[in-house]
């Protein structure tokens, strides 16, 4: 018995994140250094307040990629907290 073949579709790819990693894709940059890459909790990103808003902001004010994180967050039109700025 062999396996069915599976038709090839062109519009297989047509998701939000795999449209976006053609669209916007992050940089892989050695030079670059992301302050929120080694961070334990994602969460943060995500502030459910304005105590979490302020310390998600607070985390990324000295990152050197924040203006680069903020364009890739606005292109990708995500939520959350890009570059030090709530996107919603």
């Amino acid at each position: 018995m062999t396996a069915p073949k599976i038709a090839l579709r062109e519009d297989r790819f047509d998701t939000k994140g795999v449209t976006i990693a053609f669209t916007a894709p992050t940089p892989h940059d050695p030079t670059l250094s992301w302050a929120c890459a080694d961070h334990p909790d994602p969460d943060l990103f995500h502030p459910t307040d304005d105590e979490s808003l302020a310390a998600a902001q607070a985390f990324c004010a000295d990152c050197p990629v924040r203006e680069l994180c903020l364009d890739l967050g606005r292109a990708r039109d995500e939520f959350g907290v890009w570059g030090g700025v709530l996107l919603e």
